[in-house]
């Protein structure tokens, strides 16, 4: 488990906005950790196992999920995720190199809120993204983003795929 800016696996009670990340891939989890943690409190997992231990003692304000990961994969993560009481209306972005407008619309279909295409460019665009799902109504229902495509899913490759 790799935890950026709080010291434990835990997310900082001071305020600041928690991210919890997973990805199997470490070069792509410790360059969104170290990248993120300049504006978050972020704890990244290499695992959906490691995710749920760090759930255990923390909850987290924005999950990101690889989508690709082996043996469970970011859907399956996300479902074991929701099923966790008080943790069934965090927001979601998936994680991925699949950027067919099917796969994004079953990645919505299946709870994610918004999809981060690998490899993320654009440092500025993904916290944009990250900001406006801190900023969604209790009830998980995400603002209009000036990019999103007509199905409400955030491309990070720039306006609609």
């Amino acid at each position: 488990m790799v935890d950026r800016g709080s010291g434990s696996n835990e997310c900082r009670p001071t305020g600041t906005p928690c991210l919890l990340v997973v990805d199997d891939n470490r070069d792509i989890l410790d360059m969104l950790t170290l990248s993120l943690s300049e504006k978050y409190s972020v704890v990244g997992c290499q695992s959906a196992d490691e995710a749920l231990v760090a759930l255990a003692t923390s909850r987290p304000d924005v999950l990101m999920l690889d989508i690709r990961m082996s043996p469970v994969d970011g859907v399956q993560c996300l479902a074991a995720i929701r099923a966790i009481p008080g943790h069934e209306d965090i927001p979601a972005i998936a994680l991925t190199a699949l950027a067919r407008d099917s796969d994004r619309k079953a990645f919505l279909a299946a709870g994610f809120q918004a999809v981060a295409v690998k490899p993320i460019l654009d440092q500025c665009e993904l916290e944009a993204v990250i900001d406006t799902l801190l900023r969604s109504t209790p009830c998980g229902s995400v603002p209009v983003l000036t990019d999103a495509s007509d199905d409400g899913i955030m491309s990070l490759r720039g306006g609609k795929q």
